[in-house]
């Protein structure tokens, strides 16, 4: 006999959800809302307990303006009338053995709850993430100590951010964000720093597991959240990160000219002592690209002053980036390369924020400003990465030292680490890639230079 009762009861654990229950009130905040990219458009969410356990919700795509006018981000709900039923099989962002249909009798009755919170992580282990490999079904979050934190290229010129993690055991997983997920990982992470990153792919390159961004990823560096002060304190412990190119091939330009004739299969990293010999301006020296949609920014003045606009997006903040074409050489040949941001703030002790509103023409990129010309002629350690195609990528340098000075003396004319090619051709110049990574989000203002209001007067 079946029996109700009017009584208030307690609110079921989102952890004990089963498949084609009868539902019963849940309280949850709503944690995160996306719309999937999968064989079916459909609108998540992603909620979670008291307990810390999650579970994923979908709804009609079509009724988002109505999900929208009682649902919140970061808002605590008592939920009734769901459909329980088979966890999304395609880039789910929770391991449960359920997930929840919402339509328009669901209920959702807002509540005040602080014990609920905020953030959600399921960390994977390092041994869990190697089954993994290739496996679309469910997406990985993980936590590491930052070994190495760099830029590189693909063959296609588009920039990748790497972060080369450790975990408990120093054992090494590389994050890949792609250039729409750059910017979750900055350049001031630094060695020994922690990072928890989540719903990434994992692939396998060069026998080191990979953690590839999706459009899902999320970053935290040094979280202090419930949830991952263990894992932090314990990556803290680890003996100090020795930080060092000790992988890198230190070779010479005839090497890595012999080298692109090889039909290399995989882009190579190497180190090479040389210097900048020439800096292309017709090829422009840096970009300026929107913190919201990557697409580029154009100047525009008013009052006065010039600001960098966005045809899609207003309230961005303009990201400027280094991109130097160059010539560098050493005693054995010449090379034409691209120094990256990384490497010329490394050569400058300038940011290229700094260097186009203060000490060049923050309109024209082809204007090469003085304090830049300072690079030239200066040997330095160039961390390159070489394409499969031949072209060359200068990511980070570093001081000659007399160690690495006696080390790159034995390649060279005739002992040549690569075999000798029949021809070498000049590598050619190129335009960097237009994907760029999103950034920050306040509006930032370029003044106007000299030669730009020069020109204004003459036209005036």
């Amino acid at each position: 006999m079946l029996l109700t009762t009017t009584t208030q009861m307690a609110c079921q654990r989102v952890r004990d959800i089963e498949q084609h229950q009868i539902p019963q009130t849940i309280e949850i905040r709503v944690l995160r809302k996306w719309i999937s990219k999968g064989k079916k458009e459909e609108l998540c969410y992603q909620f979670i307990d008291t307990y810390g356990d999650c579970i994923e919700a979908t709804a009609e795509v079509k009724d988002i303006e109505y999900f929208d006018s009682i649902i919140q981000l970061q808002s605590c709900y008592k939920v009734s009338g769901y459909i329980c039923t088979s966890p999304r099989t395609y880039m789910a962002t929770v391991e449960h053995r359920a997930s929840l249909v919402i339509g328009r009798k669901a209920k959702f009755d807002p509540v005040t709850n602080s014990n609920i919170p905020t953030t959600y992580f399921n960390f994977a282990t390092y041994e869990s993430i190697k089954t993994r490999i290739k496996d679309t079904k469910l997406l990985t979050d993980y936590i590491g100590r930052v070994e190495k934190n760099y830029m590189q290229s693909t063959g296609t010129g588009k920039l990748l951010q790497k972060t080369l993690l450790q975990d408990e055991m120093e054992r090494k997983v590389e994050i890949t964000l792609w250039p729409d997920m750059r910017h979750l990982i900055g350049d001031d992470v630094i060695p020994g720093d922690i990072v928890a990153i989540t719903s990434t792919f994992v692939t396998e390159y060069n026998g080191l597991l990979q953690l590839e961004s999706t459009y899902l990823t999320t970053v935290a560096v040094n979280p202090d959240v419930l949830q991952t002060i263990e894992h932090v304190n314990r990556l803290k412990a680890l003996p100090a990160v020795q930080h060092t190119q000790t992988h890198d091939k230190i070779v010479t330009i005839m090497d890595l000219k012999q080298s692109s004739q090889q039909n290399i299969q995989s882009p190579k990293n190497f180190v090479c002592e040389a210097k900048i010999k020439e800096i292309h301006e017709d090829r422009g020296w840096y970009y300026v690209q929107c913190s919201k949609c990557s697409s580029k920014l154009y100047p525009q003045q008013g009052s006065g002053m010039w600001t960098f606009v966005c045809k899609d997006d207003d309230d961005i903040t303009p990201n400027f980036r280094y991109s130097v074409n160059a010539t560098i050489i050493d005693a054995t040949g010449s090379a034409d390369a691209v120094f990256f941001n990384e490497s010329m703030q490394e050569m400058l002790n300038i940011s290229c924020e700094d260097m186009v509103t203060k000490h060049a023409n923050a309109t024209d990129p082809k204007i090469v400003p003085q304090l830049l010309r300072s690079a030239i002629d200066t040997p330095r350690l160039l961390h390159l990465t070489l394409k499969n195609d031949g072209k060359i990528f200068v990511n980070n340098v570093s001081e000659v030292t007399s160690a690495t000075a006696t080390q790159s003396t034995t390649t060279g004319p005739g002992t040549s680490m690569f075999t000798p090619a029949t021809t070498v051709p000049k590598p050619s110049m190129f335009t960097p890639a237009t994907p760029l990574p999103k950034l920050s989000t306040s509006k930032r203002q370029a003044p106007a230079s000299p030669a730009e209001q020069n020109r204004k007067k003459k036209r005036a």
